[in-house]
């Protein structure tokens, strides 16, 4: 009767993490907040993410959500993580939540955004977000092939290896927008593979400076083969931008 489910909402620079997940011996998101729970509530709680990071990867709005007995108002656990925790992860709410609740469970959608810099020399303040790529490309075709994600496919070319029984995801959305000299690729969608949005944005990549034609970009879906799609864009580029319910 005295446990409370507690919803929080955090952004993190991922630079020095090794993704989300807990690791031994390694940074991990998780890690870090699960000790600044127990240093407050002194209370060793499972901690549910909304999902994975990669290790390097960003996020705008994750969310995370454990079970408690403390009685510490949400709005006061949130100032108190603020002031335990790292400044490169910073928790922007909490409040509470149905005992059912689960971050990741009950997720309808996923919003990542792939952040590419196209200039000659990459600006200092862009180089933990941006993944610099000074070469030639057809934004026009590199948008249409991007709106061929949409929809339900099997993205087992665009996995991190062929090993997934099903990979089958919808994607609600892909929208890629030039602004300026970034090149911002925005995904929604039901779920991910492990490394799904980072292939996709190196495919698209392979197909604007025609490395890949549009044959064999539309072939990747039948084909289900992670070695005919593109390169694996860098983590520091992907950031989590929001989580549906």
């Amino acid at each position: 009767m005295n446990r409370r489910n507690i919803r929080i909402t955090l952004a993190f620079d991922g630079t020095e993490y090794h993704g989300w997940q807990i690791q031994r011996n390694l940074p991990t998101v998780q890690g870090c907040l699960s000790e600044a729970i127990f240093k407050i509530t002194q209370e060793r709680v499972t901690l549910n993410g909304s999902g994975r990071t990669d290790a390097g990867t960003h996020a705008r709005g994750i969310v995370a959500n454990f079970v408690t007995s403390s009685r510490i108002a949400p709005a006061q656990l949130a100032r108190a993580l603020n002031g335990l925790l790292p400044y490169d992860i910073r928790v922007l709410s909490a409040r509470r939540a149905p005992l059912g609740f689960h971050a990741r469970k009950n997720a309808a959608s996923k919003i990542y955004r792939y952040q590419i810099y196209l200039g000659r020399v990459l600006p200092p303040h862009l180089i933990r977000e941006y993944f610099h790529f000074p070469c030639p490309v057809d934004i026009l075709k590199m948008e249409r092939a991007a709106q061929l994600f949409v929809g339900e496919h099997d993205f087992a070319s665009f996995a991190k290896t062929n090993s997934y029984t099903n990979a089958v995801r919808r994607i609600f959305r892909c929208d890629l927008k030039k602004k300026g000299r970034r090149l911002l690729l925005t995904v929604e969608g039901n779920g991910f593979l492990h490394h799904m949005v980072r292939n996709m944005a190196g495919t698209l990549l392979e197909v604007g400076r025609n490395a890949i034609r549009m044959e064999e970009f539309q072939e990747l879906f039948l084909k289900k083969d992670r070695r005919l799609a593109g390169f694996t864009a860098p983590a520091h580029g992907l950031v989590l931008l929001k989580v549906k319910y």
